[in-house]
């Protein structure tokens, strides 16, 4: 409903009523009453401005809650930001600066655009896990950001190796055969190994970079070396040093070395091979040490990845 005026005469004679100046001085002051409202929708965009409003004027009484259009305040500039000033006015704060966020002072201050400081360090709170398997990187530019962690490139170590009961002999060699050497133990807390088998006393490598080393001992087989094979494409990964044990009995026991790198495209299976010039039935692959308490060990592999 709109707001209507109801004029009247300030002041209205009866009949016969006697005439005063004073009374004709009030028929220059008309009485004016209102009656209606006036809704949102009847006020002009931006005619509202706090310099019409009498001051201390309860608005919050007058006006149904949300019932005021953002429309009907004054208008404002792109980008500005609303808020109270320390005499509790609602005011503007222009726009930033691009880049700059919006930082607040505290209680009992305005609030600023400001620019981002450099920070030396992140509280670990404020970083947002992203997955498993991934690592915080830099730029040269300062920026942080999730990476996904190439699980091929991060090394481990695995060692394989033949043990047997105390006192028991490794074997016997075979003149000029060749032979694998025994391998029925292993650690790989790196989980490099694809696979390691206990049977064919073989080990399994994916794709990547490793270091090999190999050491496999003889007793009483004269010449004799040690290698490890890439049974997969029947070529030799690494070869060892050249060795020699005598060829009579209770000559000492003598070792072959191998140690090189290997890159590999694809999983390949490696074994540790071994030959010697002369044969030797029960301990020709190794004398036992035959101490109480320890188990015997011959032949020891070593594996690092190293991409």
């Amino acid at each position: 409903m709109a707001i209507t005026f109801n004029v009247q005469p300030g002041y209205q004679f009866s009949a016969s009523e006697r005439v005063t100046y004073s009374k004709l001085n009030l028929l220059g002051t008309p009485g004016i009453s209102l009656q209606g409202t006036v809704d949102s929708s009847e006020i002009t965009e931006g005619a509202v401005v706090t310099s019409k409003l009498q001051n201390g004027i309860d608005i919050n009484s007058k006006i149904s809650d949300h019932n005021l259009a953002l429309t009907k305040l004054a208008q404002g500039t792109h980008g500005q930001i609303l808020y109270y000033d320390s005499n509790g006015d609602l005011v503007t704060l222009a726009p930033g600066t691009s880049g700059y966020f919006l930082k607040t002072n505290g209680d009992a201050s305005n609030p600023e655009w400001s620019a981002q400081a450099g920070v030396s360090s992140v509280p670990i709170n404020l970083l947002v896990a992203d997955g498993a398997n991934k690592y915080i990187s830099t730029d040269g530019s300062g920026n942080i950001q999730w990476e996904v962690k190439d699980t091929e490139s991060f090394g481990g170590a695995a060692i394989m190796w033949e043990q047997q009961a105390t006192n028991t002999n490794a074997g016997a060699t075979n003149s000029a055969v060749d032979q694998v050497r025994v391998l029925n133990q292993s650690t790989d807390p790196s989980s490099i190994l694809a696979d390691f088998d206990t049977v064919a006393y073989s080990w399994d490598l994916d794709a990547g970079t490793y270091l090999i080393e190999a050491q496999a001992p003889a007793a009483d087989t004269g010449q004799f070396i040690c290698w490890v094979e890439n049974t997969t494409d029947a070529t030799i990964a690494v070869n060892g040093t050249s060795a020699f044990g005598g060829s009579s009995k209770n000559t000492e026991t003598q070792w072959t070395f191998a140690s090189g790198i290997v890159t590999i495209a694809g999983t390949k299976t490696f074994q540790l091979k071994f030959r010697s010039s002369g044969s030797r039935a029960t301990y020709g692959l190794g004398r036992p040490s035959n101490i109480s308490g320890h188990d015997e060990i011959y032949s020891v592999v070593k594996v690092l990845k190293l991409a």
